[in-house]
């Protein structure tokens, strides 16, 4: 993971130290002699003097933030973070290695040219009192743009590798969100299929039991069900003319248990080719339908349309009442999944409306699907 993420931001590590080298180049340009810079890019002490930044942001990235600053040890990271600062102020890494070497590299320019910077000409008696250094037994003075430096190179670390742990959260928290959702259409799936089964076979046994000669045609459109939902209906969308094809074949099945009492209309209008949907998702409101709208005993009527316009598809589903537990069943968990796998496929692409006034339940349906 941090092979991925420097491959992905190594233009950026590039150009902060870039800039970083700068600084102490425009420190040493301000000098009148124009060689300074050369000498200081060709020394030892300057590039040792960036090697030790690049340490501490590259060790405090990789190793103290990881281990320490993320796995809650906070004191003792405190303790690396105060540890640095005390090496820092011990080592001088700016006063000693840059910039008393390019003021001796400019002193001896400028003895070179037989004057010192800022004075009278060489062989005046000023040349004879060496400008002022600093000596061996002088107290060094405190290196503050070294302890500047560490401080901002150890917060540059810290708030990039906080920054690249917060996205790594972000994108496995939405991960584990696709995870679930596909977790969860996979489990209505698998809801819907055994309950479709269950009713169709019931049907068919009532067919064998009486000897009829619809038996075979049955077995065959179930099978053809079967297949359907075995082998297509697994992915996320399918073609529109399949999904008719077997809302036909469950039709026709139902129809085989009514008597003359209950008529059924289908009809489906429109360009069915091209056009993708959910499989089962008519199929839910389809079976409502037969399992609380049919009646030996009254006139009853189920009517279902189908209508592909503008590239929509508008689906309504009627019929009457007849079984009273009908509100408890159609807010349980076949209408439920069917909400959830519409939220799920067709976000801000469906609308769906649902009126039960306890004589009539409708369904309508709009689905703006992707054309492929």
């Amino acid at each position: 993971m941090v092979t991925f993420a420097f491959k992905k931001s190594w233009p950026v590590h590039v150009m902060g130290w870039v800039l970083f080298l700068l600084l102490p180049l425009t420190i040493v340009s301000r000098e009148p002699n124009q060689n300074v810079i050369s000498k200081v890019l060709t020394s030892g002490y300057f590039w040792r003097f960036c090697l030790i930044y690049v340490v501490v942001f590259y060790a405090n990235t990789l190793l103290f933030i990881p281990k320490l600053f993320l796995n809650q040890r906070y004191l003792l990271f405190t303790a690396t973070f105060i540890t640095g600062l005390l090496l820092m102020f011990y080592l001088q890494p700016f006063e000693k290695l840059v910039f008393e070497k390019f003021h001796r590299a400019g002193n001896q320019g400028f003895q070179d040219e037989g004057r010192m910077p800022g004075g009278p000409p060489a062989h005046s008696e000023l040349e004879r009192e060496p400008p002022p250094m600093r000596g061996r037994n002088r107290t060094p003075a405190v290196d503050f743009v070294s302890l500047v430096l560490f401080i901002t190179v150890w917060v540059i670390a810290l708030a990039t590798k906080i920054s690249e742990q917060w996205r790594l959260t972000e994108k496995k928290v939405i991960l584990s969100e696709a995870d679930k959702a596909q977790a969860e259409l996979s489990f209505f799936k698998a809801q819907i299929n055994p309950h479709f089964l269950f009713n169709t076979l019931n049907n068919i046994y009532a067919l064998a039991v009486s000897q009829s000669e619809h038996t075979a045609p049955s077995i065959m459109k179930l099978s053809r069900m079967m297949r359907y939902i075995t082998d297509e209906a697994t992915e996320d969308f399918v073609p529109l003319e399949d999904e008719i094809i077997c809302l036909e074949n469950y039709i026709d099945l139902q129809r085989l248990r009514l008597n003359a009492k209950t008529k059924v209309e289908f009809n489906c209008e429109g360009e069915v080719r091209n056009i993708t949907i959910a499989p089962l998702i008519l199929m839910t409101f389809v079976e409502n339908a037969f399992k609380y709208g049919v009646s030996n005993r009254f006139e009853n009527r189920i009517e279902i349309r189908l209508n592909i316009t503008d590239g929509r598809i508008l689906f309504s589903c009627k019929n009457q009442i007849f079984e009273t537990d009908l509100e408890t069943e159609s807010t349980g968990i076949g209408i439920s999944n069917t909400r959830k796998r519409l939220d799920f496929l067709y976000a801000n692409r469906y609308k769906l409306e649902i009126t039960n006034d306890k004589k009539q339940y409708a369904v309508q349906l709009e689905l703006r699907p992707e054309v492929i």
